[in-house]
């Protein structure tokens, strides 16, 4: 409930920044590198994303999944006419109409949720990147958008660093992925590396799985790469922003190559001393491709 004395779209703001602070995710989202004024934006898209994520992951929703996710598209769409609306909905209309944001993209975004209830296996790296460009990059585009920044260059570079830092939380998630029966390793590759599926199901760590990983890092960096140009075209906090999280994929990924590949015992994770030493790089510029 609002109070008396706070206006109802300030409080649906308010409500999108505090799961946003509080909710643990590891994707640095309304972080305070970002300028303060698209802070409470970010919060939005945040809480929109998080809230249908969870529809298609947390336990309680099992037998209701697909029709939340439907409900919450429609409830968007009846936000942007001015309808009543959740909180968390009533924000983000506000921001999608504010900065003059496609309603493609977070509908991009509910798509990716659709098929993670229904697509458990990937046949190819070309089929993986498909379910990124609706997971991921969406989130980038809007962020993008948010802070004012409307090249359609820019985007595409985003898109490569937002799909790189899906592909990494895939490989740091493996075993969670792989005890709700998904796999993100293309078949492919799978064929390639000698890997069994049972094998990678049951979770033990062999020659060809540690074969299999590694090529995915491999893959993912050079991915990854390709988006670092962004880095060097956007200015101020967002370039702080956007490098401390490019940052945060790279060491991740130097974290499981660290661990000898092994993601299928133990999820590879950022430390608070970790975090710090990225935010000191990316104030200070420390960044290579």
């Amino acid at each position: 409930m609002t109070s008396d004395h706070t206006h109802p779209l300030t409080f649906a703001y308010r409500q999108c920044q505090d799961l946003a602070f509080h909710h643990y995710e590891n994707f640095p989202v309304a972080s305070l590198l970002l300028p303060k004024e698209s802070r409470p934006h970010v919060a939005a898209l945040y809480a929109f994303a998080r809230t249908a994520d969870d529809f298609a992951d947390e336990d309680r929703y099992e037998g209701k999944r697909l029709k939340l996710i439907d409900v919450w598209g429609k409830d968007l769409k009846a936000a942007m006419k001015g309808r009543a609306a959740h909180p968390y909905l009533m924000a983000f209309a506000h921001t999608l109409k504010s900065f003059r944001i496609p309603l493609s993209l977070p509908l991009d975004l509910l798509k990716a949720y659709r098929m993670d209830l229904k697509v458990k296996r990937y046949r190819t790296w070309k089929d993986v990147l498909y379910y990124c460009r609706h997971s991921a990059n969406p989130v980038g585009r809007m962020v993008l958008f948010i802070s004012g920044i409307r090249d359609e260059k820019l985007h595409r570079y985003s898109d490569f660093i937002c799909s790189g830092l899906q592909l990494v939380n895939f490989w740091q998630d493996s075993a969670i992925d792989l005890k709700r029966d998904r796999i993100y390793y293309p078949q492919a590759e799978l064929k390639k590396t000698g890997v069994r599926e049972k094998d990678l199901l049951a979770l033990r760590m062999s020659a060809a799985n540690r074969r299999l990983v590694e090529n995915a890092v491999i893959f993912t960096e050079a991915y990854f790469r390709k988006g670092f140009p962004l880095l060097q075209q956007v200015q101020g906090r967002l370039r702080l922003e956007l490098t401390a999280t490019y940052l945060g994929g790279k060491s991740i990924l130097q974290s499981i190559r660290r661990m000898d590949y092994n993601v299928l015992e133990e999820r590879p994770s950022l430390d608070f001393r970790n975090k710090v030493s990225l935010a000191v790089k990316a104030l200070l510029g420390w960044v290579k491709p």
